[in-house]
């Protein structure tokens, strides 16, 4: 397995525009950290959704980086997708590496950007994270890994659809549209339907980062932490056993 990241990492070393995409990240989150924080200080409403004091600064931060995830999300598709572009995939099987280990590559490529977003979660909570009026406390911590159960979901999901459509443009545009509108729309219209309607893949682990204003719907369903981070967890599982079936059949 360490062959096989370290394969990904030397593609990624020169890739300009991953690199930028992963540093624009990191400066992102530490920006919009500090500028909501900064907010919160003026504002007495903002602060009390989402404080920067602790243990809260935890819940607060990694909220506000679930939505930060779109960009490593772009890059991942970008440099999936370029491969299909410049035959890089199919040269990779021709020089060696069996199809199961060209996904595995992905996989932990995946598994590394969520690493780092929760690294990067952690790092932000302990710069931008009020220790003045409260002591710094780990009691929130549990949200760093609530952070990267979302990464894993997220960026799986952005890896099988570059898997499954090879072109950067649409794959971003169906990821969007489906984070975006079509999994809240369904959302909504199965409310009536029974809790299940909880459960769709994205907001299965969305739902372990929302805040305390918002969890009466939650708690209205009667659905606990430990059943959405049973569901995100199956369909990590499931969302990456469907790439290396995909990837099996796929006509390189």
């Amino acid at each position: 397995m360490i062959h096989l990241i370290y394969i990904e990492i030397l593609k990624l070393r020169r890739n300009i525009p991953f690199l930028i995409l992963l540093a624009l990240f990191a400066v992102s989150a530490f920006g919009i950290c500090h500028l909501v924080k900064g907010m919160g200080e003026e504002q007495s409403q903002i602060q009390h959704i989402l404080p920067f004091t602790f243990p809260g600064a935890w819940h607060s931060v990694s909220f506000i980086m679930s939505f930060l995830l779109a960009i490593p999300a772009l890059a991942l598709i970008m440099h999936t997708c370029a491969e299909y572009t410049y035959r890089t995939n199919r040269q990779n099987v021709i020089n060696g590496l069996s199809r199961d280990q060209y996904v595995t590559g992905k996989a932990l490529l995946v598994v590394l950007l969520s690493l780092l977003s929760s690294l990067l979660a952690f790092a932000v909570t302990a710069l931008v994270g009020d220790d003045v009026t409260t002591p710094f406390s780990f009691a929130g911590i549990k949200y760093i890994v609530y952070l990267f159960l979302h990464a894993m979901m997220f960026l799986g999901a952005a890896l099988l659809l570059s898997l499954l459509l090879r072109r950067s443009a649409i794959t971003i545009a169906i990821l969007a549209i489906y984070a975006l509108l079509a999994e809240n729309v369904l959302e909504r219209f199965t409310r009536d339907l029974g809790s299940w309607g909880h459960l769709l893949p994205l907001a299965s682990s969305e739902h372990l980062l929302e805040l305390p204003a918002y969890r009466i719907v939650r708690a209205d369903a009667g659905l606990s932490e430990q059943v959405f981070i049973i569901a995100a967890i199956a369909y990590v599982v499931v969302c990456y056993a469907a790439c290396y079936w995909k990837y099996r059949r796929q006509n390189l």
